[in-house]
């Protein structure tokens, strides 16, 4: 599973740090050398420096943006994208 949190300016500003730090905790602990839940190259976390989806989103509060493997999420919590990467680890299981 691939994350991707941009990182651009407005979604740092909107909360990025915290789910990083939400993501990274979670491949700390759920994909750990002895997981039975993944390992650590089933979670891959990734950085955008601007995806844009802000600038060209409608609403214009799309911020911060996470994108989990395809699905794009707006208005993205530390909460919900680990909820998210939970349900899909124990899905892929």
């Amino acid at each position: 599973m691939k994350v991707t949190i941009c990182m651009g300016a407005r979604c740092t500003l909107m909360g990025a740090n915290a789910i990083y730090d939400a993501v990274e905790y979670l491949q700390e602990q759920l994909c750990g050398p002895d997981s039975e839940l993944c390992s650590a190259e089933n979670l891959e976390v990734d950085f955008a420096h601007c995806m844009n989806y802000c600038k060209n989103h409608e609403i214009n509060q799309a911020s911060p943006v996470v994108i989990v493997d395809d699905e794009i999420m707006f208005k993205a919590t530390a909460q919900e994208v680990s909820e998210k990467i939970i349900n899909k680890l124990r899905i892929d299981k």
